[in-house]
């Protein structure tokens, strides 16, 4: 017989930091969670607010001709991307459930999905970055990302069948209810034929069923094994996936890279190599070509303060993006006539000091990172952004680097950072 877990209360279940410490220990990685009625800003969307949502990104792509971000599967097949513009939600459908009449007469069994969703709206994310910051602080930062998507239809299971994802799923359903059946890595390991496979009557007595509606919340590990089930009545649901499949070491020899890139040189340029001997009649291999010797000799150069640089530049541009694979971003062109203020008092500019010149800052938003003298103007104006001012760009930036400074600044203005006060 199948397995049910939750937590139900009375009250609202707060996810506070007794919560959260309590998360981190016993479910984070380690086990599935579902909590009945729960307290979190990610529930405070109404259905008419995610509708609206789905419309303004709708029309973008269909302004763009480009469904980039949207999925659409009949059927458990996937839509070709020429035509997913064509079953997109338009105003005309006024509600989510308008849509779902619209589809469920053209589709006996269906399933949109829009990732990052949330991408197309600056006053509702710090909803999403307000639960993720939590999480950040008991489990860690994600070495990757996370991504928000919605998922909406009429669909019995999910699409592509049984399966596992790297990376740790929470969903929250908006409208309908939800059936999420799990089934723990060492079983999916044991019986590879559950991979993919819509038929699997003869695994659930080894599963575990997750059953959950409007203003509750699931949670699974991603070694878990899992399919959405339905019976093919409408519901909506957000799905928050945190990915975890990006080791340190990655992370290390990313951050290392520009900086290996400035210290070789020409000689990091070479596409062959020139060698005397390839290796002696045994076939050993006795010595390095001379680009090699080079190569030594200029990492040999390397010091502490500049390893210590390399890492914290790329820390410092990884966490502007928040946590996510992308963030909000505004149209917004500045000159030095401009009027601006930071986009939201959430999303701070971030910058730091060269260790290895102090004539030098970066500043980075949104995975963008720029470079200015830390005697321009751009670091004051940054500052007084951050402090939830409005600034007039031609207070800041002045003199001989004013367009240098107004080429980063348009730089993190493209990234998201600030908005033009009109």
């Amino acid at each position: 017989m199948a397995q049910k877990s939750s937590l139900s209360s009375t009250k609202p279940i707060l996810l506070d930091q007794k919560f959260w410490q309590d998360f981190a220990k016993n479910n984070w990685e380690k086990k599935p969670l579902l909590l009945k009625n729960v307290k979190s800003g990610l529930l405070e969307m109404s259905d008419a607010e995610i509708f609206d949502l789905l419309v303004l990104y709708s029309d973008r792509c269909r302004k763009t001709n480009n469904p980039e971000g949207f999925k659409f599967y009949i059927q458990g097949f996937k839509v070709g991307a020429e035509d997913v513009l064509q079953v997109l939600p338009v105003k005309k459908d006024k509600s989510l459930l308008g849509y779902h009449k619209r589809m469920k007469d053209l589709f006996s069994d269906y399933c949109l999905v829009c990732d990052e969703l949330l991408t197309v709206n600056l006053k509702k994310q710090h909803l999403l970055t307000d639960f993720t910051n939590e999480l950040y602080r008991h489990v860690g930062y994600p070495n990757r990302f996370s991504e928000m998507g919605l998922y909406l239809g009429n669909y019995r299971k999910t699409p592509f069948g049984v399966h596992v994802d790297s990376c740790g799923v929470f969903s929250f359903p908006v409208a309908g209810t939800k059936k999420f059946r799990l089934w723990p890595s060492e079983f999916g390991k044991k019986n590879p034929a559950l991979d993919r496979s819509f038929k699997y009557d003869k695994y659930k007595k080894d599963s575990q069923l997750l059953e959950a509606g409007p203003g509750d919340m699931t949670y699974w590990p991603s070694s878990e094994w899992h399919i959405a089930e339905s019976d093919g009545s409408f519901s909506a649901t957000w799905s928050l996936g945190i990915w975890v499949d990006k080791p340190q070491k990655d992370m290390v020899s990313e951050s290392l890279k520009s900086l290996l890139d400035k210290k070789l040189g020409d000689v990091g340029h070479k596409v062959t190599t020139s060698f005397k001997n390839l290796h002696k009649p045994s076939g050993e291999v006795f010595e390095l070509p001379e680009a090699y010797q080079q190569s030594i000799k200029l990492l040999q150069t390397l010091n502490s303060l500049e390893l210590q640089e390399a890492f914290l530049k790329s820390w410092m541009q990884h966490i502007s993006l928040q946590g996510f694979k992308t963030i909000p971003v505004t149209n917004c062109k500045l000159s030095v006539k401009s009027e601006i203020q930071l986009r939201s008092d959430r999303s701070l500019i971030l910058w730091q000091q060269s260790i290895t010149s102090k004539e030098k800052i970066y500043l980075s938003f949104g995975g963008v990172l720029v470079e200015s003298s830390f005697k321009s103007g751009l670091l004051k104006l940054v500052k007084a952004l951050n402090a939830n001012k409005a600034c007039a760009v031609s207070t800041y930036l002045k003199g001989a680097s004013q367009k240098q400074d107004l080429v980063a600044l348009q730089a993190l203005a493209n990234a998201g950072a600030v908005a033009a006060i009109k």
